[in-house]
């Protein structure tokens, strides 16, 4: 009975380990970001129809790589380099020039990755939702 108890809280901790880690290749499945005055929204069906494709990798040597052609230039230009965590966000660091550094506020809800990234005045940038790809 104690055996039993004991695998189950390990599996339960082991996905729980898994649900709230970075590491790992995250695919882009809605977002939303603010153009001019207004809110847009991209949900999975239309990011799909309309081929938009953000890819994050977060490797447990401290590395990351993205792939994305959203027409976000921060989003675009992010490439790879290495990447560190505090608290709840995580910092994504130019190789060559500490001030393209760029910070995002991130979370995890039911093992889906939220991160979000607003300017200087409060105007959203990227909020975007990732499925981790097995």
């Amino acid at each position: 009975m104690f055996n039993k108890l004991r695998q189950s809280v390990k599996q339960k901790l082991a996905e729980y380990k898994l649900n709230h880690s970075l590491p790992g290749i995250w695919k882009l499945t809605e977002y939303y970001t603010e153009s001019g005055e207004s809110l847009l929204n991209y949900k999975e069906d239309q990011i799909a129809s309309e081929n938009h494709i953000w890819e994050l990798t977060f490797r447990e040597d401290g590395t990351f790589r993205t792939a994305s052609n959203l027409t976000i230039p921060l989003v675009r230009d992010l490439g790879s380099g290495n990447w560190s965590k505090s608290r709840n966000f995580v910092t994504l660091m130019h190789s060559n020039d500490f001030r393209n550094h760029v910070e995002f506020q991130f979370a995890f809800e039911k093992g889906n990755l939220k991160i979000l990234k607003k300017d200087t005045f409060g105007k959203i940038i990227v909020f975007a939702f990732f499925k981790r790809i097995e």
